[in-house]
């Protein structure tokens, strides 16, 4: 039996790859990330259902609010160069459009189209004309906003440094400018490409000093942890008293956020250094998955919790939905995916990871074992 559990954690959440020690500190951090998108999305179907949220839920949300995205750009930056270097700037904004904007397309339509042919019980105000919105905003389909922004970056990023041959620190400051300049421009797809583009510049920017294992000791230590703690404390609890700073004061937010990826990765330095919370590896591992298939997920639960069980109860409908939701979509791409269904979340089946590909060979084999266990433990009984 106890081979058949690991048979079936391995088929459903591909956990010999999930949980292989590549930059550990990084799948813990888009688990974090992944995880606070996540609660922000579910508890904003919460609120378009009508349903009472507690301010404290309401107050953790925007605290998180101020660094979840800021740490996704940074960390897609710290590997862009390294990236660029290894396949050349063709082959890069190739790789990105097969993994970035290509589910980008499809899943906006999937998205889109059951959210009309189940318009009687969603929340989301969905017409023929949503399908516009793809190109010209984004904003207004929920999550997917950001696997555009991040395509929009990316490419203009590495066109600039490998074209332009822009160094770093000019990269740097035209990301300071266009952070500046989506106060005005503040609306559609040019102002998420705006607002980003300097994280992920920074991302690059640091990244020799993430990516060299000798300050790893450094950066792991209580001591980081002591010192970036109150700094984070208190910049919480200012944001939350002047949220609009967001807005009226972006450089300020700014730091903020700065302050909220540092103890965030100073956190999952130590999490990777103690091989603690592995599931948070392997959410991290699915991160850009969870994050596509999520947000229907989590609405088709909160149906069932209220609508068929009567649990209106926001802070157990957010224990129970939070974790669920997360544990379905990890499942459900890799059945999809180890059926042949890659092209849903890929161009290009190279990208997906070969062990995930099941060749008749192999399905046949893990029957058999599958059988010889059975046989076996009935020979025993």
């Amino acid at each position: 039996m106890k081979k058949n559990l690991q048979f079936w954690l391995e088929y459903f959440f591909n956990t010999s790859n999930a949980t292989k020690s590549r930059l550990a500190w990084v799948d813990y951090a888009k688990g974090i990330a992944l995880i606070l998108v996540a609660y922000r999305h579910i508890l904003i179907g919460f609120e378009r259902a009508g349903l009472p949220i507690h301010i404290s839920l309401l107050k953790a949300n925007e605290m998180f609010f101020s660094f979840r995205m800021p740490l996704f750009f940074i960390l897609s930056g710290v590997f862009i160069s390294h990236s660029l270097s290894k396949r050349g700037w063709i082959k890069l904004i190739k790789i990105k459009w097969e993994t970035l904007l290509y589910p980008y397309l499809l899943w906006c339509i999937i998205q889109i189209t059951l959210q009309i042919i189940f318009s009687k019980y969603t929340n989301a105000d969905r017409t023929f004309r949503s399908y516009a919105y793809i190109l010209t905003n984004p904003d207004a389909l929920d999550q997917m906003w950001y696997l555009f922004a991040l395509f929009n970056v990316s490419v203009v990023y590495i066109i600039l440094k490998s074209k332009a041959r822009l160094n770093i620190w000019t990269q740097l400051i035209i990301g300071i400018i266009s952070y500046y300049l989506s106060t005005i421009f503040n609306h559609g797809p040019i102002r998420e490409f705006l607002y980003f583009y300097p994280y992920f510049t920074l991302g690059d920017l640091i990244s020799k000093y993430l990516l060299d294992k000798k300050y790893y000791k450094i950066y792991s230590s209580n001591a980081l942890f002591l010192v970036l703690l109150p700094f984070f404390v208190i910049s919480q609890w200012y944001f939350l008293r002047h949220e609009e700073i967001e807005y009226k004061n972006i450089f300020i937010f700014s730091a903020i956020a700065l302050i909220g990826c540092a103890f965030m990765l100073n956190i999952c330095f130590k999490l990777a250094n103690d091989n603690k919370l592995i599931f948070l590896k392997i959410v991290g591992f699915h991160s850009l998955y969870i994050y596509i298939l999520h947000v229907s997920i989590a609405f088709a639960l909160r149906l069932l919790l209220s609508n068929v069980l009567g649990i209106n109860n926001t802070i157990i409908l957010l224990i129970i939905n939070l974790p669920v939701a997360i544990i379905i979509s990890i499942i459900i791409y890799n059945i999809i995916v180890r059926n042949g269904g890659w092209y849903l979340f890929v161009l290009n089946k190279e990208r997906i990871n070969k062990t995930l590909i099941y060749d008749k060979i192999m399905s046949t084999s893990i029957i058999q074992n599958i059988t010889k266990e059975i046989n076996k433990e009935k020979i025993e009984i």
